[in-house]
């Protein structure tokens, strides 16, 4: 059993975190000053669970999130319910085929060139802002920060969430979009559960012995930005 996936797809709710890393001070005459520190943006998701699962059934999602403790990560998605499938569902007016069709001519920045666009009316939307985009077989997600069109050129160029972090070759690779992204990530806090007891089944006439899972915190899910 996927550990996160599964505690992603369990979930009471999902706290969505892009924030960048700044410090700000504050003069004595009350003027601000912002400063950035260059990161990698990760993306952070904190995930609360619910006290509703029984520990008999769910004895291998235990050791799934034993195994992976703090330091392991997995590839998760929201395309997998349909609970989960609308929170990144693409906005634009592409069909699939057309997505699959486009390629990558450069990400400079935060500056993406996608070409091979479909024959569709210039003022067609190809993106809404905070659609999601991946490119190729490479991690780390980001999102169209302004509507795009389909223009009437060959390419578009838009500007993307993040700068480009990736080092490998992407010129002519593939995209995907929107709930088919995915994110690599590990739980640094990973929290332990506590058995309550409760949660029986009946074995026939029988009530058979169990006990429901409590967490000790929410799962903070934070992406793994090492060498791409």
């Amino acid at each position: 059993m996927a550990g996160l996936q599964t505690i992603l797809n369990y979930c009471d709710s999902v706290q969505i975190d892009r924030r960048k890393t700044v410090g700000i001070q504050f003069t004595r005459n009350e003027i601000p000053r912002v400063s950035q520190t260059p990161t990698k943006n990760p993306w952070k998701f904190t995930v609360s669970m619910p006290s509703r699962f029984r520990y008999s059934q769910i004895r291998d999602l235990m050791e799934a999130l034993d195994t992976l403790d703090r330091i392991g990560s997995e590839i998760v998605t929201f395309s997998n319910l349909p609970q989960l499938s609308w929170v990144f569902a693409y906005q634009g007016s592409m069909s699939q085929t057309a997505i699959n069709n486009l390629r990558v001519v450069s990400y400079i920045n935060d500056q993406l060139t996608l070409t091979n666009l479909p024959v569709i009316p210039s003022t067609r939307v190809l993106f809404q802002p905070n659609d999601l985009i991946q490119i190729g077989n490479n991690p780390y997600p980001m999102t169209s920060v302004n509507q795009v069109l389909r223009g009437t050129g060959s390419n578009v160029t838009f500007t993307v969430s993040r700068p480009n972090i990736l080092t490998t070759n992407i010129v002519n690779d593939t995209v995907t979009v929107g709930n088919a992204c995915e994110w690599n990530v590990f739980c640094p806090n990973m929290p332990t559960y506590k058995l309550i007891p409760g949660g029986q089944l009946m074995n026939g006439n029988t009530i058979t012995n169990n006990a429901l899972i409590e967490w000790s915190d929410d799962f903070q899910l934070y992406e793994f930005v090492g060498a791409a």
